[in-house]
């Protein structure tokens, strides 16, 4: 897959995430569901994101040791998921990419529009510390997307040509094999 269109699914995944996101808890009329289609509940949901959060964090170290250069650049197509506050009425997750590590913060540059701020837009530089992260990304040289914890976890609530376009470019394991 070459870089245009991996930038392009990359694209697709972030307004995947962020449309599932936005409309977590939002419904026309009465659910449709079938016998055998499993309930989501915003509970459910909101644990299966914290879990994922905490295994993203867990192997954070050994992303940011493979990922960081030894000027602490960021390798390309990387992206870090972070927690903002103090820039709206609510804390809110969002995209950096590219990021670098200065003077023991890391830098960078939202990769998705913020809904909760009017302050912060896509494209404006960032400064946060690794308390602040909740997943992270990176293609791998086989093409495949490593991490995106949060993504794996929302796949079965998306539409599902959306779901199998993601899926077809995420590695089978979060985390690759030599680390």
């Amino acid at each position: 897959m070459n870089w245009k269109m991996r930038g392009r699914v990359f694209g697709l995944v972030l307004l995947s995430v962020n449309f599932v996101a936005a409309n977590a808890s939002y419904s026309i009329g009465p659910a449709q569901a079938g016998a055998s289609d499993p309930i989501i509940t915003a509970q459910t949901r909101a644990t299966a994101i914290t879990v994922a959060e905490e295994q993203a964090r867990t192997h954070l170290g050994s992303f940011l040791d493979y990922t960081l250069d030894d000027n602490g650049i960021a390798r390309d197509n990387a992206a870090i998921k972070i927690v903002m506050s103090g820039y709206g009425s609510d804390d809110e997750v969002v995209w950096v990419s590219p990021f670098a590590m200065r003077d023991g913060r890391y830098v960078g540059i939202l990769a998705n529009e913020p809904k909760t701020t009017e302050t912060k837009h896509v494209g404006d530089p960032v400064a946060f510390d690794a308390a602040q992260v909740r997943d992270w990304y990176f293609f791998g040289d086989d093409g495949k997307m490593y991490g995106s914890y949060t993504t794996r976890v929302m796949l079965t609530e998306m539409a599902p040509n959306t779901a199998r376009q993601i899926t077809q470019i995420l590695s089978p394991t979060p985390v690759p094999a030599h680390w």
